[in-house]
């Protein structure tokens, strides 16, 4: 009997246990629930979304304080320049020969590009295996290229093998073999890279552009033909090799992590040594015809169900004194998804994924494009917003916020780039090779702040012309040429760069 009172006692014991817990969880749920409607009820969208009014004030960019460079030059000429930074085990450098595709015989255009590729496919005693075999023992990198003004080496690696970096670097540099079974495969591999490239419209606009705006100088060709590259051989190779990767032709950039006298060593003993000074031709500037009447260029595409368009004018060298000016110009029309290209064409009229436009500054000259693809439907009307956008700009000051947003993000962009090794050796070595100081790097983003709106007005009237724009479309002239000729004069060509008619389109009035 007492069991059993016993049994009763735990018994509604535990049902007081267990009416206490649900309590407990039906006021936590209660307070969970009021939680959650009170975070549901509607509030004024002042309080709630005030803060989306007022973005947030970015501050001017702080003086951007360069690490030490060293600068020396070896008695054969070679220009170094050595910024120590110690704070990963990892070391970039840079070659660069003031030597580009403008070096290129009219009739093998390709020779620069395909002896850079090449350097590194053996060299010294070693095949092209070996080669990169030895490179990869190193956890390393060296590659190497050229543009229509230079050609550039890069090599990277971890510091602890600095020595056999360099060794390998300077083998490939000064020692190359050209072999020429690599050869044939890298003339194989590039024409048939140039032979699909020409089923691209981006290709095409490209080409149709740089023809237009710089004629018969060089930078015209985007690319070589596949004939004038079958006629390249080893020979050619060599000859231009001799001819301009010279130590007096070319300059060197470190960045990383070394002991400054040590590296000074190890760079004389690879790259002094067995590198000797021989006299060199400098490509002088040649001059390019800037004035064009405003045409259309219509490159057809049977079937695209797009248009590329692309709108231009000749721009200015990478030294000019409107530099920075148009480079905050070219910020605020279309740089960036936050420019009125890209608002205007994209964002409220949807007529594509993106439109932007660019300056291109060479040694030599330049040239600035504004450029997007567009549904075959919306051509005249992207045309149209083009030209308005680019008249505007020309004719119509530019608010102080918009100047100051563009003005930010452009000071702000680089000085997050020289943070890394490769951004800050890229910057100082393209400084060099376009003969500008290397105070040029320190007084960047001042340069970039101290631009005003009479500038940009100043120098987008001096340069963009709307009486003398080039205007490249790549699309089905089916579907856009009548849309077209409103708007100048047409002439068209085919995919492969020949003209279809002799007399331009024009719209009868």
């Amino acid at each position: 009997m007492q069991i059993l009172n016993n049994e009763n006692k735990l018994g509604q014991c535990r049902k007081l246990l267990i009416l206490f817990s649900l309590m407990l969880s039906i006021n936590s749920l209660n307070s969970v629930l009021a939680s959650v409607s009170t975070a549901n009820e509607p509030v004024s969208s002042e309080k709630s979304e005030s803060f989306r009014k007022n973005p947030p004030n970015l501050p001017p960019p702080r003086p951007l304080q360069l690490p030490k460079v060293i600068n020396f030059k070896l008695s054969n000429g070679l220009d170094v320049y050595m910024v120590e930074n110690n704070k990963v085990p990892f070391i970039t450098a840079l070659l660069g020969f003031k030597t580009g595709s403008v070096s290129d015989p009219v009739e093998k255009l390709g020779l620069a590009d395909l002896t850079s590729q090449m350097i590194t496919e053996g060299a010294g005693k070693l095949n092209s295996k070996e080669l990169a075999g030895e490179i990869d023992f190193i956890g390393g990198s060296i590659t190497s290229g050229a543009n229509s003004d230079f050609t550039l080496v890069k090599a990277q690696g971890l510091s602890k093998y600095t020595n056999k970096l360099f060794s390998l670097m300077a083998s490939v540099v000064i020692d190359p073999t050209f072999p020429e079974d690599e050869l044939t495969l890298k003339k194989t591999n590039l024409i048939q890279e140039l032979e699909l490239k020409r089923s691209e419209p981006d290709f095409l606009a490209n080409e149709r552009f740089n023809k237009v705006i710089y004629n018969n100088h060089p930078y015209a060709v985007v690319s070589p033909k596949p004939d004038t590259i079958k006629k390249i051989t080893k020979l050619d190779l060599e000859n231009f090799h001799k001819k301009n990767y010279l130590p007096n032709n070319a300059m060197l950039v470190v960045v990383g992590d070394f002991n400054s006298d040590k590296l000074k060593e190890i760079i004389k003993d690879d790259f002094e040594k067995s590198w000797a000074k021989l006299p060199h031709i400098a490509k002088h500037d040649l001059a390019v015809n800037a004035k064009h009447p405003k045409q259309i260029y219509l490159v057809d595409r049977p079937g695209s169900v797009q248009s590329n368009i692309w709108l231009g004018n000749i721009g200015i060298k990478r030294s000019d004194k409107d530099y920075f000016p148009f480079l905050v110009a070219n910020e605020i029309l279309g740089g960036s998804s936050r420019s009125r290209l890209f608002l205007n064409i994209r964002e409220q009229k949807g007529y594509t994924y993106g439109a932007y436009s660019h300056l291109n500054a060479h040694k030599m000259a330049g040239d600035f494009v504004s450029y997007a693809e567009v549904r075959n439907n919306v051509t005249a009307p992207t045309l149209e917003e083009f030209l308005y956008e680019l008249d505007k700009l020309r004719n119509v000051q530019v608010a102080d916020k918009e100047l100051k947003d563009a003005k930010n993000h452009l000071a702000g962009s680089f000085q997050l780039a020289v943070e890394s090794q490769m951004g800050l050796a890229g910057k100082l070595i393209d400084a060099k090779l376009n003969d500008l100081p290397v105070e040029y790097l320190t007084n960047y983003a001042n340069n970039i702040m101290a631009v005003t709106p009479s500038q940009i007005q100043d120098v987008i009237r001096k340069y963009v012309n709307l009486n003398d724009l080039s205007i490249i479309v790549v699309g089905d002239k089916s579907q856009i040429l009548n849309e077209l000729k409103p708007f100048a004069p047409v002439v068209v060509y085919d995919s492969n760069g020949n003209l279809e008619a002799s007399k331009p389109s024009v719209n009868k009035k």
